[in-house]
């Protein structure tokens, strides 16, 4: 498959989407998991204002790449270089198609997104109702958002609710890696061990969610379970759920023998290393979802 630059800025385009929606989704599940904990209020305090810098920043990021989504599609679409993107023309056009309605959808959610994070009350180890809520509608409109575009974009409203539900999931479970991660730097060993262990018994709940959802996204979206191994679309799915196999076989190393054993400094290291790699393979799950949902499409 020969790229050209802008189908790669696209696929970049697309991965800072998910990138800021998965560390939107992983702090309200960090946030969640803390309102619990018994870690004294100083080093939550330390904990919760680097979530809130971590998610302002990967938010920003987003909000800056929804608004240059307009141009570069317009110049993708002209292909005369720099000057398609301010072909106003061009502008109108995708404005008027379904992309400025996402565009539309995602400026708005990501402005109320920074908004809600900015306002979060970091020292306190209360829930923050109205401003979690908040936060978690912004999260739903910037996830149904990608629904409206690639292969779900001409399914009913339950497919897309799926859908939606599917990427909030996802979202939560790979955007809450860098925050498990930066956790054993900035938390005590038992705060850790706690944190580790509600994250796990949570993580079950999203883990059945996701295959439910997917399960049911394959048999709308595939003809056949042949097109798996047939079609450049199947075959990267395949290396998806290869990635996300992966991803579950560390997690469940993490549940029951990691986690468990946390009584020094040095099981906490070794922790650790394997957050490492599970986020390693997490972005390559992003990726390979970013190609087939931008570049490739289900087989008709």
């Amino acid at each position: 498959m020969q790229l050209s630059d802008w189908s790669v800025l696209l696929l970049l385009l697309k991965i800072v989407s998910y990138l800021a929606i998965a560390a939107l989704a992983g702090c309200l599940l960090m946030r969640l998991l803390n309102n619990e904990s018994t870690t004294p209020d100083t080093q939550l305090s330390c904990f919760n204002r680097y979530l809130k810098r971590w998610q302002i920043t990967l938010v920003m990021v987003g909000f800056i790449g929804a608004i240059l989504q307009i141009p570069i599609e317009a110049g993708a679409m002209a292909e005369s270089g720099f000057a398609g993107m301010i072909d106003p023309f061009m502008l109108d056009i995708i404005w008027q198609s379904v992309i400025g309605e996402q565009v539309s959808m995602r400026v708005p959610a990501f402005i109320i997104a920074l908004f809600a994070v900015c306002t979060w009350r970091t020292h306190s180890n209360s829930a923050n109702v109205a401003n979690f809520v908040i936060t978690l509608l912004a999260l739903i409109i910037l996830t149904y958002s990608f629904t409206l575009t690639g292969h779900s974009a001409e399914k009913g409203l339950l497919i897309k609710s799926i859908l939606t539900l599917h990427l909030i999931a996802i979202a939560s479970w790979i955007g809450s890696l860098w925050p498990l991660y930066k956790s054993c730097q900035l938390l005590s060993l038992n705060t850790i061990k706690h944190l580790m262990e509600r994250f796990g018994q949570l993580a079950i709940i999203i883990i059945a969610v996701l295959l439910i959802s997917g399960i049911t996204l394959l048999w709308q979206y595939l003809n056949s379970f042949s097109v798996l191994f047939t079609s450049n679309y199947g075959q990267l799915i395949m290396l998806k759920l290869l990635l996300v196999s992966a991803m579950l076989l560390l997690g469940a190393w993490h549940k029951l023998r990691l986690v468990p054993q946390i009584t020094q400094q040095h099981h906490v290291v070794t922790l650790k290393r394997s957050i490492s790699v599970e986020m390693l393979i997490a972005v390559c799950v992003l990726l390979t979802t970013s190609v087939f949902t931008t570049l490739v499409g289900p087989p008709v």
